[in-house]
C-alpha cells in the first residue's frame, strides 16, 4: 500500500514537472534550414520583413517573412565565417562583418558588394550602424574598435579599447555612446564621436561574448563565459541584476524593442527570457541546440535564434508575454 501511494506520488510530481517545462515552451516556432554550417548571427531589417544571417559558410542570406521565409538574397565574398549582417536605415543597403578582417557593404537590391571597408588587422566580430546611417562601428580580434564613413569608406577613428579580443560591441539607439565586450572580463564604454573612454563596467568573471542596449536606452545587457547574465543601468552606468539561468557558455543577448523583455542564450540549449525590470525569469525556449545570436523584430513580433546546427529558429514573440 505504502509502495502504490509513493508511486502515485512520483507520477503525479512527474507530471508537474513536465507540464512546467511544456509551458515554458508553448511558443509557436516556425525552423529555418538556413545554412549548412553554425549560423553566426541574425538581425532584422528595420521593417521587420526581412531576416539576415551570417555563417560559417561565408555567406550572409535574406529571408522574407512574407513569403514564408524565402530565401530571396545570397551574399558571397568573404573569405572566412560571416560574423555579423546588419541592414542600413532605409533597408536598401547591408553591411557584414567577416572573420577575413575585413567589412563589406552590400545592395539589397541586387545582392550585389558595393564596397570593402579594410583597417582590422585580425578577424572582425560585430558592427554596430548609426542612427543616421552615415557611420557605423566594428570591433574585433585586434583589441581595437574602429569607426568608418560609410560613404567614402575611411576610417573616423580607431581605439585599442581592451588588453584582450573585443568580442562584441553596440551603439545607443541615439548613436551617442559605444559598448564593448571583451575577453578582459569588462563591457566599456565610449563616446562614439571621439572614441574617448565613459566608464568601464565590472562585474563578469569571464570572457564577455555579447553586449546590447534596450531600444528605449534605460538597459545594458551583457553576457558571456561566467554563465551570467548583467542588466546595466544606462543612466547611472551601475550594476541592477546579476541573472542566473544558464549553464555552460553564453554568447547572446536581445531586448524587446515593443516589450518589456530580454533574451539570453548559449551552448546549453535553452533560451531564457527575463523582465530587464525586476529581473524575474518569464520564460524557457528550447531550441535543442546551441544558439549563438538572438534577435527580436523591431515590431516585436519575431524572436530569431541563430543556431549551432545550421538553423535559425523563429518564435512568435507575442506568445513569450
Amino acid at each position: 500500500m505504502v509502495l502504490q501511494v509513493l508511486k502515485l506520488m512520483f507520477l503525479w510530481l512527474l507530471v508537474l514537472f513536465l507540464t512546467s517545462y511544456s509551458g515554458c515552451n508553448r511558443v509557436d516556432m516556425h525552423e529555418l534550414n538556413a545554412h549548412d554550417s553554425d549560423v553566426m548571427s541574425v538581425s532584422f531589417s528595420h521593417d521587420s520583413r526581412y531576416l539576415i544571417t551570417g555563417s560559417q559558410d561565408s555567406t550572409a542570406r535574406v529571408f522574407d517573412s512574407k513569403n514564408s521565409w524565402e530565401m530571396v538574397c545570397v551574399l558571397e565574398g568573404h573569405d572566412s565565417w560571416v560574423y555579423q549582417s546588419e541592414f542600413m536605415p532605409g533597408d536598401r543597403e547591408i553591411v557584414t562583418a567577416g572573420f577575413d578582417g575585413n567589412l563589406k557593404l552590400w545592395s539589397f537590391g541586387t545582392c550585389q558588394e558595393l564596397m570593402t571597408y579594410k583597417g582590422h588587422t585580425d578577424r572582425v566580430r560585430a558592427v554596430s550602424i548609426h542612427p543616421s546611417g552615415e557611420s557605423f562601428v566594428s570591433c574585433g580580434w585586434d583589441s581595437t574598435f574602429v569607426s568608418w564613413d560609410k560613404q567614402s569608406g575611411e576610417i573616423l577613428y580607431s581605439v585599442h579599447g581592451h588588453p584582450e579580443k573585443i568580442c562584441d560591441l553596440t551603439l545607443s539607439p541615439d548613436g551617442s555612446v559605444i559598448a564593448t565586450a571583451s575577453r578582459d572580463h569588462t563591457v566599456s564604454l565610449w563616446d562614439r564621436s571621439t572614441g574617448n573612454l565613459l566608464k568601464v563596467l565590472e562585474g563578469h568573471s569571464g570572457d564577455l561574448k555579447g553586449v546590447r542596449f534596450s531600444s528605449d536606452g534605460r538597459y545594458i545587457a551583457s553576457t558571456g563565459f561566467d554563465s551570467i547574465v548583467i542588466v546595466w543601468d544606462a543612466v547611472n552606468w551601475e550594476l541592477k541584476h546579476r541573472l542566473k539561468g544558464h549553464q555552460g557558455f553564453l554568447f547572446a543577448v536581445a531586448f524587446d524593442p515593443v516589450n518589456d523583455l530580454l533574451a539570453s542564450a548559449g551552448n546549453d540549449g535553452r533560451i531564457v527570457i527575463w523582465s530587464p525590470e525586476t529581473g524575474k525569469r518569464r520564460k524557457i525556449l528550447f531550441p535543442g541546440t546551441a544558439v549563438r545570436k538572438l534577435s527580436f523584430s523591431p515590431n516585436g513580433e519575431y524572436l530569431a535564434a541563430a543556431c549551432a546546427d545550421g538553423s535559425v529558429r523563429i518564435y512568435n514573440a507575442g506568445e513569450i508575454l
